[in-house]
């Protein structure tokens, strides 16, 4: 009887984590909405548009892949949508306050080549050029909030994140582990 009841109690429980991984992100969704409603709230659609546009095409995917009964997806799209309708409102809010006052004197534009060392390459700043833009490039990293990779490698030069000037030479790394990848994502705002 024991056994029995034993073995009733693992079935239950296995099914019960089953359910609760395959459960609908109705939380996500929510937060989602609620941030992409508080970013236009802000003005994103038009001070930040392209960070906004993000943010509502990650939404209409995670309903999508919600309606595809795919979850785990689903969840990811969600979180990413609310994270940029985050990053639009700040931008939006930043806009709204004008831009900011310009320096004294720029940082030295640096057109020497830079010492790359191993796993190394390197990468002309543009104008209108970010860290944010930059490491999301599909042959830098693929993916926006890895920024502080490129921003920790070279501080020698960038006193403020922020602030980047055409024809710098930034090092990218290119043999990040995983502990530097979470890291960095973790610096730039992502909760996973």
């Amino acid at each position: 009887m024991k056994k029995w009841v034993l073995l009733v109690s693992v079935v239950f429980l296995g099914f019960g984590l089953i359910l609760a991984g395959c459960a609908k992100p109705t939380a996500e969704l929510e937060k989602a909405e609620s941030a992409l409603q508080e970013a236009k709230d802000a003005g994103a659609p038009q001070l930040a548009s392209a960070d906004y546009n993000a943010a509502e095409n990650k939404l209409n995917e995670g309903k999508k892949l919600i309606d595809e009964i795919k979850y785990s997806d689903a969840k990811t799209a969600l979180e990413e949508s609310a994270q940029l309708s985050a990053l639009a409102k700040q931008k939006a809010l930043a806009a709204k306050k004008g831009p900011e006052p310009k320096p004294v004197t720029p940082a030295p534009v640096v057109t020497k080549k830079v010492d790359l060392g191993p796993g190394f390459t390197e990468y002309a700043v543009s104008q209108g050029d970010c860290l944010w833009n930059i490491s999301r490039k599909g042959d830098i990293y693929g993916d926006a909030f890895q920024w502080p990779l490129i921003y920790d490698n070279n501080k020698d030069q960038i006193k403020n994140p922020d602030l980047i000037y055409p024809k710098q030479v930034l090092k990218i790394k290119r043999n990040a582990t995983e502990d530097e990848i979470k890291a960095a994502k973790k610096k730039a705002g992502v909760s996973k």
